[in-house]
């Protein structure tokens, strides 16, 4: 099952820019071999940006993170993910992605429309936004959760050898609620790190009994 995401020139008019920024990407530290970067946003909330390498086939990465339905085994703080629509014609996606939060915090839905690009044999680009100001899609949002807000979700895959793929990973969003700012840095500063060691460790495990049948 796919999900998620897009790019190309053609496309660029469809997703937002990320006009907002006010510089570009600087590394801010680094956690097992993964790179974080980020940058200054006008609206005091910042970009992050996390670069890794996974032990495994460009198109083996590719599935995992289009199967909606075993992606809350690794990924943090997911519950679960719905997929809405399917536009197989242009290969794009709405969906919505719930995140558990901590007590007192209101559970969190990206309601999401995305898109998968294949832009060659080596490079596969996954794009994501938020639609929660979409009357289209108001149907979808969940009373129980409050609607984050999702600039932009990037992810870039590499093909670095038959069994080596670099991981891309760019995030820019608004959790709202009460949060305020310095708190939803925090939080989405390890978010794009938590991301890519998850996927490192699921790939690992995928084909033990355990994690095959649940």
């Amino acid at each position: 099952m796919k999900f998620l995401f897009v790019f190309i020139i053609a496309c660029l008019s469809i997703f937002p820019s990320n006009a907002s920024e006010t510089s570009s990407w600087k590394k801010i530290g680094s956690e097992d071999q993964i790179t974080i970067y980020a940058k200054k946003a006008k609206n005091g909330i910042l970009p992050f940006k996390a670069i890794g390498n996974i032990e495994a086939e460009i198109n083996e990465v590719l599935l995992i993170l289009t199967n909606h339905r075993q992606k809350n085994l690794w990924a943090p703080k997911l519950e679960k993910v719905s997929m809405h629509s399917e536009f197989p014609q242009t290969n794009e996606y709405i969906f919505s992605e719930y995140y558990k939060t901590q007590c007192p915090a209101t559970d969190r839905e990206f309601l999401l429309k995305g898109k998968i690009i294949r832009e060659s044999n080596d490079v596969i680009s996954l794009k994501a936004f938020s639609v929660e100001d979409n009357l289209e899609y108001s149907s979808f949002k969940s009373p129980n959760h409050i609607q984050a807000k999702v600039n932009y979700l990037n992810l870039k895959l590499i093909r670095l050898s038959s069994n080596e793929t670099q991981i891309q990973f760019e995030f820019h969003g608004d959790m709202k609620g009460w949060m305020p700012n310095w708190l939803t840095n925090l939080i989405q500063k390890k978010w794009p790190l938590r991301f890519i060691q998850g996927l490192r460790e699921f790939h690992r495990l995928k084909d033990k009994p355990l994690l095959s049948k649940r």
